[in-house]
C-alpha cells in the first residue's frame, strides 16, 4: 500500500510539473501573439538618424508630410514576387510605428523619398502575426542586378540590386544618408524564441539604374 501511494504521489507531481510548463509556453504565445510588437512584428529601430552632416535631429521627408494627398506608391520586384502599395511610417517618439504596416512596404519617416536624390528606405514584416509569409520574406533570395521598381502615379523609377546583406539590430548604417538616389529594404531574421527577438536584419541595397 505504501509503495502504490509513494509511486502515485511522483507521477502526480511530474504531471503537475509537464502541465505548468505547457501552461507557461502556451500564454508566452498568446502574449506574443496578441501584442503589436511580438512574435511576429518587425522590431523597433532606434528614433534618431543621422542626417547629411551628422546631426541627430530626424528631417521629415516630403512622403511623410504631404501623408494626406500623397500619391499611390507601389513597389515591384518581379524576381522575388512581390507587388506591394508603399504607405508611410512614421516615427512615435522612441521608433518607427509598425503595428499597422500589415501585408505593405513601409516607407521609413526621416529617410529621403522621390523628391530629392538620397536613400529611401523601406521595411516589411518578415512574417504576419497570424503566420502567414510577409511581404519581404523573400528579399534574402535577391541576388545583385535583380530589378526593383518604384511606380508613383504615372512615374516608374528602376533600381538595380548592388547588394543583399545581414546585419545586427542596432546597426544604422544601412539608414544613412546618401548623394546618390540608392532604394533600401530592410526585414528582420533569425528569429530566436528564447529571447523572443530577431538576431539579425536582411538588408537589400539597390542604386537607380534610370
Amino acid at each position: 500500500m505504501n509503495r502504490s501511494r509513494r509511486s502515485f504521489s511522483f507521477v502526480t507531481v511530474l504531471w503537475l510539473i509537464a502541465f505548468g510548463a505547457l501552461l507557461g509556453v502556451g500564454y508566452l504565445l498568446y502574449d506574443n501573439y496578441r501584442s503589436s510588437t511580438g512574435l511576429f512584428a518587425l522590431p523597433t529601430l532606434p528614433q534618431l538618424l543621422p542626417t547629411a552632416t551628422a546631426s541627430p535631429e530626424v528631417t521629415p521627408s516630403a512622403a511623410a508630410t504631404t501623408t494626406g494627398s500623397m500619391i499611390p506608391t507601389t513597389l515591384y520586384i518581379p524576381s522575388a514576387g512581390i507587388y506591394a502599395s508603399v504607405v508611410e511610417v512614421f516615427l512615435d517618439g522612441t521608433s518607427w510605428d509598425v503595428r499597422n504596416l500589415g501585408n505593405n512596404a513601409g516607407h521609413l519617416e526621416g529617410t529621403a523619398w522621390l523628391d530629392a536624390p538620397g536613400n529611401i528606405v523601406l521595411s516589411g514584416h518578415v512574417q504576419l502575426a497570424d503566420g502567414r509569409q510577409g511581404v519581404f520574406a523573400t528579399i534574402g533570395e535577391l541576388v545583385r542586378g535583380d530589378l526593383l521598381l518604384l511606380q508613383n502615379g504615372s512615374e516608374e523609377r528602376r533600381y538595380g540590386v548592388r547588394e543583399v546583406s545581414r546585419v545586427q539590430p542596432d546597426d544604422l548604417s544601412v539608414l544613412y544618408p546618401t548623394q546618390t538616389e540608392q532604394l533600401t529594404l530592410i526585414t528582420c531574421d533569425s528569429y530566436d524564441f528564447f529571447q523572443n527577438a530577431y538576431l539579425e536584419r536582411v538588408v537589400v541595397v539597390a542604386d537607380r539604374i534610370e
